[in-house]
């Protein structure tokens, strides 16, 4: 138990440390480097994860939205900020095309990270029920 907790404060701190890290490393390689095109896709997708972190909040944070809703709404909503990324650093000739290439990646990604969340919040649930039946 200390072991993963241990683990979850390691994560934690990386997650912050990348979150402020990013930004800051974006600046700093634009002063130095100059404004290119490899700082504006990272730029973009650092906003674009930043949106998606809000979207978890509002739709998973919100206690008067079923799950299944919130899974809808934040789906559709992490899929349209990442149509929008893709279409604003030019990843495609036109809107459709991107859509055929984005669609089916984001699919895949998006389930197995709500998959891993169902595990994780399944292990959690396992270890609280485990902590009240010592007490």
């Amino acid at each position: 138990m200390k072991n993963q907790n241990m683990f979850t404060k390691l994560l934690l701190a990386s997650l912050t440390g990348i979150g402020i890290g990013i930004p800051i490393t974006i600046i700093c390689a634009t002063v130095i480097g100059g404004f290119n095109p490899v700082i504006f896709e990272f730029m973009v997708w650092t906003v674009a994860s930043a949106i998606f972190g809000v979207l978890t909040v509002f739709t998973f944070g919100n206690e008067k939205i079923s799950p299944l809703i919130a899974k809808i709404l934040h789906c559709a909503g992490c899929l349209a900020v990442t149509l929008g990324a893709c279409a604003i650093i030019g990843y495609g000739d036109n809107f459709f095309e991107i859509v055929l290439a984005v669609v089916p990646v984001f699919i895949v990604i998006y389930a197995v990270i709500i998959v891993a969340g169902m595990i994780s919040m399944k292990i959690n649930a396992k270890k609280a029920n485990e902590a009240l039946e010592k007490k």
